[in-house]
């Protein structure tokens, strides 16, 4: 069992190093049902967007890769909207005992214009594993930037990792946090119960990828939602439902290899 352990992290190290899926900085559940559409939507991601939320809020996200208990990500939000200085706390953990990747971030935003927000977020990751004797870590920086010049239109503007600084260890990277990445998209409420989302990726790979999404409000309390990510091509889907303070989402992606990932997210607004 400690040998299949061993060769599971292993499994585990080799693939998060070189693949273009990141397990740790996973996007709320609401944006995944969206196809990831992270920079007009997530709060784990783009920090720009806490002066557009009135209430306190505290979310507390489950993520699944594929199936496999291992490839697990726990995360919780703590935002504290305020007219002054916005700010807030992310924590995520993926993993399993013996291999786990953890992350703490701190957003903090302003609204420079009716039109405009600016937001920052400093993070730090860690990676705690049986093959390393020390836990390297890596601090990195995000910067954001929405725009939204009418009530139906918002578009952002996201800059990832930008600089990024290993700690402990340089030889062992951290790959959600090896690299930048831009991303550029819009959020726009064609009809008064349709939105439409569509964004656009460059990394330091130089590749550039897109996803678009829809969600359509069926009543007051349950949206439907619907997304794909063309790199890799992962169509998704996923609902919300609100019941007084509380809004529940649930989203499902696949992938015609790797096969179905899922996700469940609570949401307490205050």
């Amino acid at each position: 069992m400690r040998s299949l352990s061993t060769l599971l992290t292993f499994l585990l190290i080799t693939r998060i190093t070189a693949s273009a899926d990141n397990y740790l900085r996973q996007p709320d559940i609401r944006s995944t049902g969206l196809g990831g559409n992270e920079v007009t939507q997530s709060l784990t991601f783009n920090p720009s967007l806490l002066p557009l939320y009135e209430r306190k809020r505290i979310s507390l996200d489950y993520y699944n890769c594929f199936g496999v208990k291992e490839l697990s990500t726990f995360s919780g939000l703590l935002m504290l909207p305020n007219p002054i200085l916005p700010v807030g706390m992310h924590v995520a953990s993926f993993g399993y005992e013996e291999y786990r990747q953890n992350l703490f971030r701190l957003l903090v935003s302003k609204r420079l214009h009716e039109y405009w927000t600016l937001g920052a977020a400093v993070q730090y990751a860690s990676l705690q594993s049986i093959l390393h004797e020390e836990n390297p870590g890596m601090l990195s920086m995000d910067l954001g930037i929405t725009w939204s010049p009418v009530d139906n239109l918002l578009a952002g503007l996201l800059i990832m990792n930008l600089p990024y600084v290993p700690l402990k260890d340089k030889d062992i990277v951290i790959k959600d946090f090896t690299g930048y990445k831009i991303q550029a998209g819009f959020e726009w409420l064609v009809l008064n119960s349709l939105f439409i989302f569509f964004t656009l990726e460059h990394n330091n790979d130089k590749q550039i990828t897109g996803s678009v999404g829809i969600e359509y409000l069926v009543e007051d309390r349950f949206r439907i939602r619907a997304g794909m990510k063309a790199t890799p091509f992962t169509p998704s889907f996923g609902v919300g439902y609100t019941f007084q303070s509380f809004t529940i989402d649930v989203a499902a992606v696949y992938h015609a290899v790797l096969g179905i990932s899922s996700g469940i997210g609570i949401t307490w607004s205050f």
